[in-house]
């Protein structure tokens, strides 16, 4: 696969960011009483509070990092 000029795609991309970003600016949502309730369940968690051990997360993305770097290519940047 080839590299293609940046310069259309960008723009396209770019737009489609800025157009987001104003449709976002418009949208308003309410999260539901049951909602903010489960929120409030998962934050009171023992392994949420702060001091809890969270090693295990680490290790997880340690190894996800691995498996993905021996799968990716990485490409020079253009210059």
């Amino acid at each position: 696969m080839g590299v293609m000029d940046p310069g259309p795609e960008l723009e396209r991309v770019l737009r489609g960011f800025k157009e987001a970003a104003e449709f976002a600016k418009t949208y308003r949502f309410e999260m539901t009483d049951e909602y903010l309730a489960l929120i409030a369940r998962v934050e009171a968690m023992p392994q949420n509070q702060s001091g809890a051990d969270k090693s295990g997360r680490w290790r997880g993305s340690r190894a996800y990092a691995a498996s993905l770097a021996a799968r990716a290519t990485l490409l020079p940047p253009n210059k």
